[in-house]
């Protein structure tokens, strides 16, 4: 597993996602997130666009998450502290220039801030990532590593109840191949509460996809996890339901196989993966392997020549190197990409 990093809070954590009142009568799909006001959470309020064009609602978005609120319940989600300069769109990867103190805002409430931005930003179809650049320079976390390209799933919407911290991860997983007959690499940093255990954070993580174009869920999407177990000798157990056992069309079942295990044994706690069926051993075709023992990790079914830095989500989303980026008469920068006062 990449290098682990504990983001510890000395406050206590609740982070979970409401629904607030509409700015509209006519109903939608999407939400603008702020923070609440004692800044303990998010809060999901629904809006309707006035623009069907995805360019217009970037705009609009960013235009409302920087607006004071008239509301008690939830505030603005971009402090005053800070404003956006500039944004840029490329194939669906978003980035957002920001400058001011953007340093001043404690380590809790920026992650308050990045999750409401994401969140509401991810929902615009044309919107498939966001980075965010401060004072020309990529957002780092407290650790001092890059953030990189953000996705809603970034952030989960429960953090727990009653947590005193929150934990930050960089995560290898493997998804299928575009052919099915192998597994590539992807790399992608989450954030969970100190009371998820870091192998259920694995497998909620497989079963929501990859992020990277071309690449599988390798899952089958029916598939419910009855428990899953860590031994003291390192066997972690996941015993899923009958819906695993499920073929999936175009994805090999030893592809399905080590996905999870190859996944699972990323982590440091872990050396092998038993899987599961109902309490029993799975039925699955095409395995040469004793599914009744636990498994070690196959490095065979890796597919070398894709899974490198390639696929780290903030270079294959959208990663700009770090440069001047400050805005000047010269550049040719669409007007809807410049926020003005």
């Amino acid at each position: 597993m990449k290098k682990l990093t504990s983001l510890l809070l000395c406050c206590t954590l609740s982070i979970a996602i409401f629904v607030g009142c509409t700015f509209n009568e006519t109903g939608s799909d999407k939400q603008i997130f702020y923070l609440s006001t004692d800044k303990n959470s998010i809060t999901a309020v629904n809006y309707e666009y006035n623009s069907d064009d995805g360019r217009a609602q970037i705009k609009e978005a960013l235009k409302m998450l920087s607006e004071d609120t008239d509301d008690i319940d939830y505030i603005t989600t971009i402090p005053s502290s800070i404003e956006i300069s500039r944004w840029e769109l490329t194939d669906g990867a978003l980035s957002l220039f920001f400058i001011g103190d953007y340093e001043s805002i404690d380590v809790y409430t920026e992650v308050l801030v990045r999750a409401a931005i994401v969140k509401t930003l991810t929902q615009i179809e044309d919107v498939k990532n966001v980075s965010i650049y401060v004072n020309n320079k990529p957002l780092v976390d407290s650790s001092g590593e890059a953030v990189g390209a953000m996705t809603a799933d970034t952030f989960i919407e429960d953090f727990g109840q009653e947590t005193d911290s929150l934990l930050s991860t960089e995560l290898t997983l493997y998804f299928a191949s575009a052919d099915g007959m192998s597994l590539v690499e992807e790399n992608r940093v989450v954030y969970y509460s100190s009371n998820v255990t870091i192998e259920k954070v694995v497998m909620e993580q497989l079963f929501k996809g990859p992020s990277t174009e071309g690449l599988l869920s390798a899952i089958p999407d029916s598939t419910k996890i009855n428990s899953i177990s860590v031994t003291e000798n390192g066997v972690c157990i996941v015993n899923f339901d009958s819906s695993f056992e499920t073929a999936m069309a175009g994805i090999t079942e030893n592809v399905t196989l080590y996905s999870i295990i190859n996944s699972l044994t990323k982590l440091d706690n872990i050396k092998q993966v038993q899987i599961l069926v109902n309490g029993a051993t799975p039925h699955l075709s095409n395995i040469d392997v004793d599914l009744s023992a636990p498994l070690s990790r196959n490095e065979d079914i890796i597919n070398k020549t894709s899974a490198d830095d390639d696929y780290t989500i903030f270079e294959e989303d959208g990663f700009i190197p770090e440069g001047d980026f400050s805005t000047t008469e010269d550049e040719n920068i669409p007007e809807d990409e410049i926020i003005q006062e």
